[in-house]
């Protein structure tokens, strides 16, 4: 189209008859607000949450999306968390969401983008690992509820989430069953929620180097923070993570090994959960590795924020894998020696304690 249009005004026609021939028409679009067209059970299948959690979350980002001036009709910081949130739940494709809430794909993509870094802002409000006494004693008893396994306050795993092929570095990001992905850590409570995440590490990085690098490890390691963690074999033994037996043969064993598998899988449901509430989380993410990985926290912040709200799950789909997809027996690549010591210590005190 444009080769033909300078074809025909090459010749005697005014410069500004040409600009304006190749001008794109300005579409001004029907902001219309959702809270205001759907009824609560449509706003709740679009959008993932409640009303009053849609209003609650603008609140709570409202300072960081307020537009600085009332120029060219600013889209209101409501409708930007819906959009958003249509987003998050509904898939990875901008133009369709925008179709969806009558906004350009290109605002769209600066909507994302917006909502994504004021909740990454916000983090803590969302993420917590509990700290209190009374709220380690309520996570310690809820897990041991589940299965019987004593002095839990977390399970930690990884999971692959898709991102396409980056521009640099592009090796690193190949998970162990093919494909670009980030490695994201979570640790899970007992109600599916998640109270730590990292999510900036590429795909081939192994979970347990996750976990040694973070802040929270060194916290648990100096005592600053408390707490047993559960994970699997792809960990190394320390004094604050317990792991599974190789190969558990006497009658305590073989229930500490029971006890541990069963408090285990609620990462396994936590991940599910997430993923089947925050779709995009399922598909390719078709951004960069820095705004994937500020997408992946949004969507951990914004579960958490539903299971807080007592929202329901969104089934998970039977033909939808199984959320194991790190259980592999990878071990750990450079394991605490001195660590892994002292954690096999502790873990025979808990088998002869708890478990005889």
């Amino acid at each position: 189209m444009a080769r033909y249009l300078r074809r025909e005004y090459r010749d005697g026609v005014a410069n500004h008859e040409f600009q304006r021939a190749m001008r794109r028409e300005r579409i001004v679009w029907d902001r219309t607000n959702p809270l205001d067209v759907f009824d609560d059970l449509q706003l709740y299948e679009r959008f993932r949450l409640d009303r009053q959690g849609v209003i609650t979350l603008t609140a709570m980002l409202e300072e960081h999306l307020r537009p600085a001036a009332n120029r060219n009709r600013p889209i209101h910081p409501a409708q930007q968390v819906l959009i958003a949130l249509r987003f998050f739940g509904g898939g990875p494709f901008q133009l369709t969401t925008g179709d969806t809430c009558n906004i350009s794909q290109a605002s769209v993509s600066r909507i994302i983008r917006r909502v994504s870094l004021a909740i990454v802002a916000e983090q803590d409000q969302f993420v917590q690992y509990p700290t209190e006494p009374a709220e380690l004693l309520r996570v310690r008893t809820a897990f041991q509820d589940i299965g019987g396994f004593p002095g839990v306050v977390g399970v930690v795993d990884g999971t692959q989430i898709k991102i396409k092929a980056p521009s640099r570095n592009e090796q690193e990001y190949v998970g162990r069953k093919g494909g670009h992905t980030m490695n994201v850590q979570g640790i899970a409570l007992a109600d599916c929620s998640f109270s730590h995440v990292v999510a900036n590490y590429p795909g081939a990085s192994h979970d347990s180097r996750i976990l040694r690098e973070s802040k929270l490890y060194a916290a648990l390691l100096e005592g600053r923070k408390q707490g047993l963690l559960l994970g699997d074999s792809a960990y190394s033994l320390t004094p604050f993570l317990m792991k599974p037996l190789p190969a558990p043969t006497t009658d305590p064993e073989l229930n500490y090994q029971e006890a541990f598998l069963t408090t285990r899988a609620t990462v396994e449901r936590a991940f599910g959960q997430l993923k089947q509430r925050w779709n995009c989380l399922h598909q390719e993410l078709r951004y960069t590795p820095e705004r994937c990985c500020a997408i992946i926290i949004a969507c951990f912040c914004l579960h958490n924020f539903a299971i807080r709200r007592h929202l329901p799950p969104f089934p998970i789909e039977e033909n939808r894998p199984r959320e194991d997809d790190n259980n592999v027996d990878v071990f750990d690549d450079a394991p605490d020696v001195a660590a892994a010591l002292e954690g096999r210590v502790r873990q025979q005190q808990i088998i002869a304690r708890y478990f005889s």
